[in-house]
């Protein structure tokens, strides 16, 4: 790999190589490996440097008009290795539902099928290093499960959802540094922020990339194939602010670039009585010899078709006091800035949080998502010796699925960026059925606690309200039409022959499951794309 800063190049110079990746990430990385193992040329271009910068942070500034995002959070990181230098490392696969068209969450349909999807998910899971795939494979759990969860999932509505972990999150760009730059076919760019797609004059191909540095330095780049990979909100800031040719945008031809924003709601809403002598282990979670897993409370694909419910799940975690919310605070700014590189102590301002803020942090980053794997294992031996998880309570956590909404999107202000760029407005909306959804699944779960023998099921009064996940999902979706969608089932935006997105923004409907693993899927798929033509 040759490694260019653009701050240190000419302006006005011209870079070439056979594809054009925007934006080094999971997405982006991922993307480049392959090609380059195959034998083609790859620019890969990414706005920051090999650490976080103030100033290029900056450029992700968004004006939230909408149902309220976490204040004072680093949703995004903009700098090499992208926003997984900040993931917590959870994995799980979206259902063949997910993917079909449902009743109850309308234009939820992909163009493709969930086998076909799936046959991805191994490699996939295998890049990310988590724990063998038929770990998944939620009847492997049946076995291991304490008496207690097997009446729990004896019979419907519900089922085990799993969530499985690597030893370590997986940071994309320290992992893949030295392939990188072995490698003779990638070229990655750093500090140049693409700012337009040059289309030819009847609007059919992509003609290069417009970049410029933060001092103003800027380059063309060029190739056969475009891949767009920088992000669920900057892939379609790109291609609506692209309007030299066509005045809507690129890919907009029918309004539909910035629309359908999505995210994974959470609420703590609620908490669990424990019987005595009732143990949870994979309902709590627990490590394994190569990562950790947990187990958690899903509706049967049948009961929600017949009940017409969203694709939400729970977990159960333990319950604490005001005291412990408050430690909590310093504890989890230490062990960010110990364990995360980059933005650590900036990733969620703990100290200026209220109160009612930590105990969702604490549900959202239990010690199985910050510990380093052998300090979690340790830290569960432990606990299990000396004080058993057996009786008490646990909170109930809830992971929901957003239907698909037209009106949930994001738009381009007339507010200008350091680069001249128009920055994002995101208004999040959420259908009523998203808190309606959470009350019916803790009626189910009261309801098989109870008959179980499990637990009693505390409601909390009023309704639940919800935190965003930072999972930046369908402003680009994947369509069959130009009408309804801004990439084709290959990921090709269209009526542009070889302008191509990858990441989640390309995801129609989202499920409960966090992005990554499919992201990293629909790359493979999209690589395997490339090898098999052109790309032209």
């Amino acid at each position: 790999m040759s490694v260019l800063d653009a701050r240190d190049l000419a302006s006005g110079i011209e870079l070439r190589a056979d594809i054009c990746v925007v934006g080094a990430g999971a997405a982006g990385i991922t993307l480049a490996t392959e090609l380059g193992r195959a034998g083609q040329d790859v620019c890969l271009v990414e706005s920051g440097g090999f650490t976080p910068a103030e100033e290029t942070q900056q450029l992700y500034d968004v004006t939230s008009v909408g149902y309220p995002v976490r204040e004072r959070f680093m949703s995004r990181a903009r700098y090499y290795g992208g926003t997984c230098n900040l993931w917590a490392g959870r994995s799980m696969q979206l259902e063949a539902t997910d993917l079909s068209q449902r009743e109850e969450v309308p234009e939820s349909a992909w163009p493709i099928d969930h086998a076909e999807l799936s046959a991805y998910y191994p490699r996939a899971a295998a890049i990310l290093r988590l724990p063998p795939f038929d770990r998944f494979d939620r009847a492997r759990w049946t076995a291991e499960m304490s008496e207690p969860e097997r009446r729990l999932f004896a019979r419907e509505p519900l089922l085990p959802t799993v969530s499985l972990w690597g030893k370590y999150p997986l940071r994309f760009g320290r992992t893949h540094r030295t392939e990188l730059r072995r490698s003779p076919r990638i070229r990655l760019v750093l500090h140049a922020n693409v700012t337009n797609i040059r289309l030819n004059a009847d609007a059919t191909r992509v003609d290069g990339l417009d970049a410029v540095t933060l001092e103003g330095k800027r380059l063309i780049v060029r190739g056969r194939a475009y891949v767009l990979a920088c992000g669920g909100l900057e892939n379609a800031r790109l291609l609506l602010a692209s309007r030299d040719v066509l005045p809507t945008g690129v890919g907009n031809a029918y309004d539909v670039v910035g629309r359908f924003f999505m995210d994974h709601p959470r609420t703590v809403f609620g908490l669990v009585r424990l019987f005595p002598d009732v143990r949870l282990p994979l309902l709590g979670g627990c490590p394994l010899s190569n990562g950790r897993v947990q187990l958690g409370l899903g509706v049967t694909a049948a009961a929600r078709r017949r009940q017409g419910l969203l694709n939400h799940y729970a977990t159960l975690e333990p319950a604490v006091s005001e005291y412990t919310a408050a430690a909590y605070q310093s504890f989890v700014r230490t062990m960010k800035v110990l364990l995360r590189r980059g933005y650590t102590g900036h990733r969620w301002d703990v100290g200026r949080g209220r109160l009612g803020h930590i105990q969702g942090m604490i549900y959202l980053l239990t010690p199985k998502e910050i510990l380093p794997h052998f300090v979690y294992r340790w830290h569960t031996a432990f606990r299990n010796a000396v004080a058993p998880r057996a009786g008490g309570a646990r909170a109930v956590v809830y992971f929901c699925e957003q239907p698909p909404d037209p009106q949930s999107r994001v738009t381009l202000s007339p507010e200008r960026d350091r680069l001249n760029m128009n920055k994002l407005v995101l208004d999040w909306r959420l259908a009523p059925a998203v808190a309606r959804d959470v009350l019916r699944l803790q009626e189910l779960l009261r309801d098989r606690l109870k008959t179980a023998g499990v637990g009693e099921l505390e409601s909390m009064d009023g309704e639940p309200t919800f935190t965003d996940a930072s999972h930046h999902l369908g402003t680009t979706r994947m369509s069959a039409s130009p009408r309804t969608g801004v990439v084709d089932a290959a990921c090709r935006v269209h009526g542009i022959g070889n302008l191509f997105i990858a990441g989640s923004s390309v995801f129609p409907s989202a499920g409960h499951a966090n992005p990554t693993l499919t992201i990293v899927a629909l790359v493979l798929r999209l690589a395997e794309r490339f090898r098999r033509s052109t790309g032209a």
